[in-house]
């Protein structure tokens, strides 16, 4: 049994600890949190020596070295390294921008990370001309990070580097372009990640009109929005008695268009859902009102209802994971069969399968005592009879077959010598040498045959003494 399985008072008492531990930390690093992911490797990278002496150096010479390290990530990224090459691009930058801990302990204490004692360091050199070496270190590092991810399928954190790149040049056409194929790439992304998309490549096609790539690409992707929408009209036309699901006017639209009836009607049915609508209905509802509010220009409802939609989405997949496989009981498999000979049970039985199945389709019973109302059902259809549940067997003991064995053979010798007349001898061997009985009475060792047994000389005997019979026995 684990200590923190759960299943005992002790486990209980300490997954509650960790919790609220975790939840302790978690309000102590509130704004290290907010820091995009490569600003928060720097706070480790800190804890290495070089790279303490390389921060006190001059601001020309932490730009010569960050520009020697950068290039070290350019020749992984061209060997296919594209992971080492994250680390090289995350080093390079941290020259310049970095967060440091004024607890040197910090990792060896209990404190950990703690906004508290946390230090971010902004280093854009003294004049404007160190100050644009400083943005264009951070802007390249940004998006050769942003490629990398994209190339290690980490999407979410490719996007991420793309919005720091745009927060340093908000017209960066490479900026705008890899955070749209980020958006576009998962499986999982939705029409909603295909309008953002749509989005920053007509921004990128704006600033630079004869970028091919990026025309391309905004090409297909409206001609995919457009189908979806034709599709979606055909699907949900009729759904709400009022009109479509949305004005085809506002197809080439940018302003927002008037059909608040439609999403009061899609509000309605989302305010109307039930607990007992499954998690993915639920999700689909509320991707219909997402979609809505994009394409008429509420940006930020969309964004905040998106947001919900995925952790909606990672609370299915992590059911999903933690569920236990369903067994197919009608077809099992050699290692079922075999593994459940182990345990006394023929999964070629067909009622052994039927069993199993409705055990798995009701549940066990929680009352090891009593039959619940499946089984009673299912035997009185069989038999009549109720089944009661068979002994539990202790396969794993070995049966003394030795003892047995020897037990028999003496048996078997004993039944050998009875029927050669041992019992018999040895009833006389105790009686003559044990017991003496004849020499108390007064008998002879060797008696006559013609004067019968021994048995018969000492009543004779017995009887004399009382005067009841003569010698020869009579009256």
């Amino acid at each position: 049994m684990s200590m923190f399985g759960g299943d005992n008072e002790l486990g209980n008492i300490l997954q509650e600890a960790v919790k609220l531990k975790s939840a302790q930390m978690g309000q102590k690093r509130l704004t290290y949190e907010k820091w995009p992911f490569f600003v928060q490797h720097t706070l480790f990278h800190g804890e290495k020596d070089d790279f303490k002496a390389w921060r006190q150096l001059p601001f020309a010479e932490k730009m010569e070295k960050s520009d020697k390290i950068k290039d070290d990530g350019n020749d992984l990224y061209a060997k296919g390294s594209y992971s080492d090459a994250v680390d090289k691009y995350e080093e390079a930058a941290t020259m310049v921008h970095y967060c440091y801990s004024t607890d040197p302990g910090w990792r060896k204490n209990n404190r950990g990370i703690d906004d508290d004692v946390l230090v971010l360091v902004v280093d854009e050199g003294t004049n404007e001309e160190e100050k644009q070496q400083y943005r264009k270190l951070r802007l390249a590092c940004c998006l050769n990070l942003a490629t990398c991810k994209q190339k290690l399928e980490k999407y979410d954190e490719a996007i991420v580097a793309c919005d720091v790149a745009l927060d340093l040049d908000p017209d960066n056409v490479k900026a705008l372009y890899r955070r749209a194929e980020a958006r576009i790439r998962p499986s999982s992304s939705t029409a909603y990640d295909l309008d953002l998309a749509i989005k920053d490549l007509a921004k990128a096609f704006s600033a630079d009109p004869k970028n091919n790539m990026v025309e391309k690409l905004l090409k297909r992707l409206r001609g995919e929005r457009k189908m979806q929408r034709d599709k979606d009209s055909k699907t949900f036309t009729g759904m709400f008695e009022r009109g479509e699901v949305y004005d085809k006017g506002m197809e080439n639209s940018t302003a927002p268009c008037q059909s608040e009836l439609e999403m009061r009607e899609v509000q309605k049915r989302i305010d109307d859902i039930s607990d007992n609508d499954s998690l993915e209905k639920r999700c689909e509802d509320a991707e219909l009102l997402r979609d809505l509010y994009m394409r008429n220009g509420k940006e930020d409802e969309a964004k905040e209802l998106n947001e919900k939609i995925k952790a909606a989405k990672t609370a299915i997949k992590t059911q999903s994971e933690t569920a236990p496989p369903k067994l197919n009981w009608t077809s099992p498999t050699p290692e079922m069969i075999e593994d459940a000979k182990k345990h006394g049970l023929d999964l070629t039985d067909p009622l052994v399968i039927e069993e199993l199945s409705r055990l798995e389709r009701e549940g066990m019973p929680h009352d090891e005592d009593s039959l619940d109302e499946g089984s009673a059902s299912t035997s009185a259809s069989r038999g009549g009879a109720t089944d009661l549940p068979s002994p539990e067997v202790d396969w794993s003991e070995t049966v003394p077959w030795l003892r047995y064995i020897i037990i028999f053979v003496l048996i078997a010798v004993a039944w050998r010598l009875l029927h050669a007349g041992f019992l018999r001898w040895l009833l006389r061997f105790v009686w003559r040498h044990i017991l003496r009985i004849p020499q108390i009475l007064g008998l002879g060792e060797d008696m006559d045959d013609e004067r019968g047994s021994m048995f018969a000389a000492a009543y004779r005997k017995i009887a004399g003494l009382f005067g009841g019979a003569d010698e020869d026995g009579e009256l």
